[in-house]
């Protein structure tokens, strides 16, 4: 018996969820945000504390989006570590 759900893409992940497909793009969003932190904090070597120092945030909050718990952390806070770590952010509406 599987004891979980694969989910092709964002859209199927808010369906499995229960989530309104209205929520996809934001989460796609947040996710594009991660993933981007993660890789340059990687590609620069920084540890935790190096990178919460450069983004001006707390160290906690570097080890909640590295390891994916950013339920409590909003989209606005992971643009501005995003941004203070040298990265360039923008909106593309299509």
């Amino acid at each position: 018996m599987k004891n979980f759900f694969e989910a092709k893409n964002i859209k199927e992940l808010c369906k499995i969820l229960g989530i309104p497909p209205s929520q996809a793009a934001k989460a796609e969003i947040r996710r594009d945000l991660v993933i981007a932190i993660k890789d340059i904090i990687e590609e620069n070597e920084w540890t935790q504390a190096q990178a919460a120092q450069r983004a001006n945030v707390g160290r906690t909050v570097i080890t909640a989006i590295v390891n994916g718990n950013i339920q409590s952390i909003s989209t606005d806070r992971l643009i501005d570590v995003a941004y203070n770590l040298g990265l360039s952010v923008q909106l593309k509406v299509a």
